[in-house]
């Protein structure tokens, strides 16, 4: 299974922040796996190809929470 990995750390401002992240997160719904290994949040996919609300739901939550657009590049598909 594909892996997409953030690499940057993520601040979070308040444990609500951190429960509407994860939150966010899951309602996208082409993870099976969301898991953190140091400072690298590792996001387990269903599949390499992701849909178009996917791809900008996970752009959204990226710019959002401060991640390297650069670690989607894979999965997007090309404008």
């Amino acid at each position: 299974m594909p892996t997409l990995q953030w690499n940057r750390e993520i601040r979070y401002w308040s444990q609500g922040d951190e429960l509407a992240f994860f939150s966010w997160l899951q309602s996208i719904g082409c993870f099976t796996r969301v898991e953190g290994v140091g400072r690298t949040l590792l996001i387990q996919l269903r599949s390499r190809r992701l849909s178009r609300t996917a791809q900008r739901e996970l752009v959204a939550i990226y710019k959002r929470y401060g991640g390297d657009l650069r670690e989607l590049a894979p999965f997007l598909d090309p404008i």
